[in-house]
């Protein structure tokens, strides 16, 4: 629908003692990193690698 904005929760960011993280939400709301990918402190490294690791999108 034209101008209508919807938003899932499927991954989140978080920077923590100085580096990205990457959590993922389960069916009870509650986030958990993932262990596939390091963290880093580059944010775009990060979009990178949930993007290359696929498990997001299968």
């Amino acid at each position: 629908m034209p101008g209508h904005r919807i938003e899932y929760p499927i991954a989140q960011f978080r920077f923590e003692n100085g580096l990205w993280k990457v959590y993922w939400k389960d069916s009870k709301e509650k986030w958990h990193s993932i262990d596939d990918i390091e963290p880093d402190t580059n944010f775009e490294a990060q979009l990178k690698a949930v993007d290359e690791n696929g498990i997001f999108w299968v």
